[in-house]
């Protein structure tokens, strides 16, 4: 029997807000690590990271407690943490019939354990405990996936919606710096810019292969080759990459699936890029331009996915099933782009989630 598209939709989306749950709680937790409980600015640029600014002045004043809540706790907000997890259970409640008793057990313990998260949960003397709970618990969801899901289409679509996620987290993850720069100015203290990179290394767990293969120590150069284009760290985004055309390929050619044509366009434009990116020796200097490429260029990606697979349903699919998946109903995707598309970008989203 083939997998019908709304259960590709909905596999899809799960990977994707996992992964996003699991990378909002490690950039919250660095900044509760590195950056301290400045109620004036220090938190502040996690709102320009996420291009959040107009969302959360509609609301709120800046200040540290809110800026927390509203990226954990905040159901209005449908990037948090709480709004994800949420999102991440409907779209397999509508699986329950494919996907395996493990992981729906799985699931519904960790989201009861974000319901259960509360302000003094999301204090800074609790923000680090609360966030490592968090990351291991989609850590679970994640390993008890890659252990009992049924190697069909399904799991092809699952491993996508996970890669595509973890690429644009580690893109967003190394705009960090942008972000606090343009936020609170530029720091030219070389040991703060020493420990900022290690910052970044532990929180996309890659301090200790780092060190191994760098001995020369963490800076901004190092890591951002290391986090973009190492072909064996599961985080960087070159892997991410050549994971998805993998998973792509796998469809069209052991699924005879060949919709994937436009979609295996897209990655080869991707990983042409990677190739040019990495001859740039000032690619460090640059870094926030080629995120904002990175995270378009990922946008355009399943915006192919959705049309090939999703939208237009799989031929031999379409006749299976009338209903709309679940997936349609995803809330917008907040992959942060330039300020110039934002607009366009927030209409879209709109539709979505409508």
């Amino acid at each position: 029997m083939r997998l019908l598209s709304r259960n590709a939709e909905c596999l899809f989306w799960l990977a994707r807000y996992l992964e996003r749950v699991a990378s909002l709680a490690r950039i919250v937790e660095m900044q509760s690590s590195f950056g301290g409980y400045d109620r004036d600015r220090g938190w502040n640029w996690l709102l320009t990271l996420h291009t959040d600014e107009a969302r959360f002045r509609e609301r709120f004043e800046p200040a540290a407690d809110t800026i927390i809540a509203f990226y954990l706790t905040d159901v209005a907000n449908p990037g948090s943490i709480r709004s994800s997890t949420r999102w991440a259970r409907e779209n397999a409640r509508a699986l329950r019939p494919f996907i395996p008793l493990e992981m729906w057990a799985q699931l519904n313990v960790f989201h009861s354990m974000i319901e259960r998260v509360n302000a003094e949960d999301i204090r800074l003397s609790q923000l680090p405990r609360t966030c490592a709970q968090i990351r291991a618990g989609c850590l679970a969801q994640i390993g008890i996936a890659e252990s009992t899901l049924y190697r069909d289409e399904g799991y092809e679509f699952f491993k996508l919606g996970l890669m595509i996620e973890r690429a644009d987290q580690t893109s967003r993850l190394l705009d960090v710096k942008f972000a606090q720069n343009a936020t609170t100015g530029a720091s030219t203290d070389q040991s703060d810019d020493f420990v900022f990179w290690s910052t970044i290394l532990r929180t996309a767990a890659a301090y200790q292969v780092f060190h191994r293969l760098e001995p020369a120590g963490a800076d901004a150069q190092r890591v951002a080759r290391f986090l973009v284009f190492n072909p064996s760290h599961p985080r960087a985004i070159g892997f991410c990459v050549r994971s998805m055309t993998d998973a792509l390929e796998m469809l069209r050619r052991g699924f005879g699936l060949h919709t994937t044509n436009v979609c295996l366009e897209a990655c080869e434009v991707l990983t042409e890029g990677l190739h040019t990116a990495a001859r740039d020796p000032a690619l460090h200097l640059r870094l926030h331009e080629f995120n904002d490429w990175v995270q378009q260029s990922l946008i355009g990606l399943t915006a192919e996915i959705d049309n090939a697979f999703f939208r237009k349903r799989m031929p031999a699919l379409a006749a299976e099933s009338t209903d709309a998946p679940i997936g349609s109903k995803s809330p917008p995707d907040v992959a942060p782009v330039s300020q110039s598309q934002k607009q366009t970008q927030t209409q879209t989203q709109d539709q979505k989630q409508s």
